[in-house]
């Protein structure tokens, strides 16, 4: 649940850049791994009191790239940042309190303050995290009802993680009525915003009509935009799509290469029931049809 801060570029001698542009340019570098070098530039602007620069710094203690670990040094220069009212070194500093680290237990209290921070200057991911403590009851008993308004609210503030927490709430009816249609409707947000698992959960919608009509053409595309994005789960669920339903979309050995790749990415405790269901997907196929899609799988 870590927030991932983009950082630096390092500067080439001419033209001359401004402090802001040479932090802002030094974050390409550092986000493709140049940690080392963007540091040079990052760490005397730190030093010097910029909270940008300040921010990417607690970062490199928090995460060791381009430091050692260092729960402390990450804390005090998040804090100096939050301190000048950066609100990402106040989501960082929630974070650190929320999850722990080596020598500093976990502190929700600390955490909830942060965050309260963070949501003052209208940071959606503060909205995100502090609801998910108010529906997993972290530091105080559930509170689904409340965590689902924060969510909104962070959907709103353009949050795409928020729009799959949301429909999995309408869709269950925790801490809400449950109600179809409001799910469908917050997945699709999350869908507009190119959130690859809430394109897969509005293709399954679309596919068995729930909260709407169904849309065969729509679940299919949704199905294959999500599988761009990396989504296992929609690689499955489409070859299982492809092989049910009738459609100018049926191609067996096509289907079964889906399947083949999804559950060959999928988190390990999905890939055993994944290679299930792609074991009985190919008993419906001929030899022909299965060698065809182990090669296409292999290519994608």
């Amino acid at each position: 649940m870590r927030a991932l801060f983009t950082v630096l570029i390092l500067l080439t001698a001419t033209p001359v850049l401004s402090e802001e542009d040479a932090i802002a340019r030094a974050a390409d570098a550092y986000a493709r791994g140049n940690h080392a070098e963007a540091l040079k530039v990052i760490e005397p602007a730190a030093r010097a009191g910029d909270p940008e620069a300040q921010v990417l710094l607690g970062t490199a203690y928090d995460t060791g790239q381009g430091k050692d670990i260092s729960p402390r040094l990450a804390r005090d220069w998040f804090t100096r940042a939050a301190e000048q009212d950066n609100a990402t070194a106040q989501l960082a500093l929630a974070l650190m309190a929320l999850d722990g680290r080596t020598g500093m237990p976990a502190d929700p209290v600390a955490a909830v303050t942060w965050l309260e921070r963070a949501m003052a200057q209208g940071e959606p991911r503060a909205f995100l995290t502090r609801a998910r403590m108010l529906l997993e009851g972290i530091g105080a008993p559930a509170n689904p009802a409340a965590g689902a308004a924060l969510l909104i609210t962070a959907l709103e503030l353009g949050e795409p993680q928020a729009a799959m927490a949301l429909g999995d709430l309408y869709a269950r009816g925790e801490g809400v009525a449950q109600d179809l249609a409001k799910a469908r409707a917050a997945y699709g947000r999350g869908a507009q915003m190119g959130h690859g698992p809430a394109m897969a959960q509005l293709a399954v919608m679309y596919e068995l009509g729930q909260g709407g009509p169904p849309d065969p053409a729509a679940a299919f595309t949704l199905y294959q935009e999500a599988v761009n994005l990396g989504e296992a789960s929609a690689a499955v669920n489409l070859a299982l799509f492809m092989q049910q339903t009738d459609g100018y979309w049926t191609d067996p050995a096509l289907a079964y290469a889906y399947c083949l790749w999804g559950s060959r990415n999928a988190a390990p405790n999905l890939r055993e029931p994944y290679e299930t269901r792609c074991g009985a997907l190919a008993e419906g196929l001929t030899a022909q049809e299965r060698t065809e899609g182990a090669r296409l799988a292999a290519r994608f």
